[in-house]
């Protein structure tokens, strides 16, 4: 014990440890430094992918950053402002939680990323109160107030709200790509007119002046040129696509209705057969199988791919269209008389989406008629999220609207198990109803 003891309170032993320790501190400094300056690259990686609005790009780096500072509250809100902004709700919300957490409170910056989240989330009547405040005193989170909003009013068609928040949002900040991508959705959205197609034509190139490699935007931009009949122009647009991305769906789809179009049946075969055996049940797909059998002569295997097609995209007049010229060639007349109808059907129902989003959109905060009304019509034309938002509309300005609740009732029993417990209420509901009218 007494040699340990004077061993340990030598000289050279102190010095010794001293040094261990001193080794030790410098190699904690290097650390922390080392993580601090992972931390910060990837952090400016992430803010230089928000400046051109790259944002599956920036919430990558941020999560790359959060394994270094994974206790940063002020990283968890960035990133679920992020994710918010890719569309990713749930994540968003993940990371806000744990923002809350981290900070033990609610901070004002926190609680309107959570007002903004709600919005698109689908509670913009009930959180609007809050970011209106954002409208009337412009600051700093004006535009993304703005940028939410808009997002909110183009995905439930309330397209004047949506083009005044875009407007503004470029009066703030005029070559935000992101504004100007959602301006140029807008305009092709509600294209009519070759003033429209023009409009969107000129917001998506400018977008792509900004961003070269922005594909969703040239993407948006050959489809608006293609609806718009400049097909040689679309063309270029998909062609520029796959060389960027060989192996884009959207871009070989449209190249592939381009050669149809023009009849180059021989070089359009083997990128639809590709297009097929990667994705089978997609109506785009299925359209195009349809068409080049209708080319070949094969009008009962053209007319199962068209009628595949169109019950997964009721909306697709076009694929109405050549179904009844293919019960025509068969000598069907019920059946194309039935398509025809169906074609009118949609066409009318078209019109009538637009003429209300455009013309009645003020109108639509108050009655649930029309409420009503605008969730049929996209339920009809298969946009099915955007016509259940409309019919539950019409349930919160009036709890007891009877239409509501059948269409609700109807549409969950065709979903089978699934929803048994959304149609136990429309029903319910509808029962009690009946006990209360006169």
């Amino acid at each position: 014990m007494f040699i340990m003891r004077r061993f340990l309170t030598s000289p050279a032993v102190q010095r010794t440890g001293l040094v261990c320790c001193l080794l030790g501190l410098i190699a904690l400094g290097l650390w922390m430094a080392v993580l601090h300056v992972r931390a910060e690259y990837h952090l400016r990686q992430a803010q230089q992918a928000l400046t051109r609005q790259r944002y599956r790009l920036a919430l990558t780096e941020l999560h790359q950053a959060l394994r270094f500072r994974p206790r940063s509250g002020a990283l968890h809100l960035l990133a679920g402002r992020t994710a918010r902004q890719s569309g990713n709700f749930p994540l968003a919300w993940e990371h806000l939680h744990r923002c809350r957490e981290l900070e033990k409170g609610v901070s004002a910056e926190l609680q309107l990323e959570e007002y903004l989240l709600r919005a698109q989330g689908g509670e913009v009547d009930q959180v609007y109160p809050y970011l209106a405040v954002y409208l009337f005193q412009e600051g700093p989170q004006t535009p993304l107030v703005l940028e939410s909003l808009a997002h909110v009013y183009l995905h439930t068609y309330q397209f004047e709200r949506a083009l005044k928040c875009l407007n503004r949002w470029l009066v703030l900040q005029p070559d935000n790509v992101q504004a100007l991508f959602l301006r140029g959705t807008y305009y092709s959205m509600t294209a009519k007119a070759e003033l429209a197609v023009e409009k969107a034509a000129a917001d998506l190139r400018r977008v792509l002046e900004l961003v070269p490699e922005h594909v969703p935007a040239r993407l948006l931009l050959a489809r608006t040129l293609y609806d718009g009949s400049h097909y040689e122009k679309a063309a270029a647009e998909y062609k520029i696509v796959l060389e960027q991305e060989p192996d884009n769906f959207a871009a070989r789809v449209g190249l592939a209705t381009y050669l149809l179009l023009i009849g180059q049946w021989t070089e359009a075969r083997p990128l639809v057969e590709g297009l097929y055996r990667e994705n089978p049940d997609h109506a785009a797909v299925l359209h195009l199988k349809g068409r080049l059998a209708e080319a070949d002569g094969r009008l009962d295997e053209a007319v199962r791919f068209l009628q595949a097609s169109l019950a997964a995209k009721p909306s697709d007049n076009l694929t109405c269209y050549h179904l009844v010229r293919c019960y025509q060639r068969l000598g069907d007349d019920a059946a194309a008389g039935k398509c025809l109808d169906q074609l009118d059907r949609i066409e009318k129902d078209q019109e009538r989406l637009l003429d209300i989003t455009n013309r009645q959109s003020e109108a639509l905060v108050s009655d649930p008629a029309l409420c009503c009304e605008l969730g049929e019509v996209c339920l009809r034309l298969g946009i099915q999220q955007r016509g259940l938002h409309w019919l539950h509309a019409a349930l919160r300005i009036d709890p007891h609207y009877r239409r509501a609740h059948e269409q609700l009732l109807r549409y969950y029993e065709a979903q089978g198990t699934t929803a048994e417990k959304e149609a136990a209420f429309h029903r319910q509901q509808l029962r009690l109803l009946a006990q209360t009218e006169p």
